[in-house]
C-alpha cells in the first residue's frame, strides 16, 4: 500500500518557487541610468558654482585689504566677472533637477491635464533645442577666440577656456532637460 504524504498533492504537480527579496533586482531602465550620470555631473557643476562663488567672495575681499594697505589688484572686475559667469553656467543644471526655478503657472492649472502635459512638452522641447544649440555654439566660439588669439582686456589671459566652461554648465542644462523630457515620454515625470 501506497502511503499519502500531506505535503504532495495528488496532481503531482510543483509549486513556483519563491524568490528572497534580496535575490530579487529592480531592472534598471535606460532613463534611470541616464538620470544617475546627469545627477552626478551636475552635482559637480553645483560643487564647482559653490567653489567659484566662494573664490569670487575671496578675490573681492582681498582687493579690498590690498586697497586699504597697499594697492587694488589689476583686472578684479575680468576675474570677478569670469568667476560669475561660471558660477552661473554651472549652476544651472542642478537648478533643473531640483525645479529650482521660479515657474508661473497659474494660467496653465485653468487647463485640463492633457493640456498642460503637452504644453509642458512643448516648452521642455523647445528649451532642450535652444541650449543644445547655445552648447554647440559656445563651442563654436571659443574656437574662434582661441584661433583668432583674443586675450583678456586688462590682464591679457586666453578667455577661451572660460567659454568652454560656460557651454559645459550648458550642457549639463541641455541633459537635465533631456531627462525630464524622456520620463515625460515614458511616465514617470518629477514635478
Amino acid at each position: 500500500m501506497n502511503k499519502i504524504d500531506p505535503n504532495e498533492s495528488s496532481l503531482n504537480t510543483q509549486r513556483p518557487v519563491m524568490k528572497k527579496m534580496d535575490d530579487i533586482k529592480p531592472e534598471i531602465s535606460i532613463i534611470d541610468r541616464i538620470d544617475k550620470v546627469n545627477t552626478y555631473l551636475n552635482n559637480i557643476l553645483a560643487w564647482l558654482a559653490g567653489a567659484s562663488l566662494m573664490l569670487m567672495v575671496f578675490v573681492v575681499v582681498g582687493n579690498v585689504f590690498l586697497r586699504i594697505v597697499y594697492e587694488p589688484f589689476a583686472g578684479i572686475t575680468e576675474i570677478v566677472g569670469w568667476l560669475a559667469a561660471v558660477t552661473t553656467a554651472f549652476a544651472l543644471g542642478y537648478t533643473q533637477i531640483q525645479k529650482g526655478y521660479v515657474d508661473i503657472d497659474a494660467m496653465m492649472q485653468m487647463f485640463p491635464v492633457t493640456v498642460q502635459r503637452v504644453v509642458r512638452f512643448l516648452m521642455d522641447s523647445i528649451s532642450f533645442c535652444f541650449f543644445v544649440m547655445v552648447a554647440w555654439k559656445m563651442f563654436e566660439y571659443s574656437s574662434t577666440v582661441a584661433e583668432n588669439g583674443n586675450l583678456s582686456e586688462t590682464i591679457g589671459l586666453p578667455y577661451h577656456y572660460l567659454i568652454i566652461l560656460v557651454a559645459v554648465g550648458f550642457i549639463g542644462l541641455s541633459l537635465a532637460i533631456l531627462i525630464d523630457l524622456l520620463r515625460q515620454v515614458v511616465g514617470g515625470a518629477k514635478k
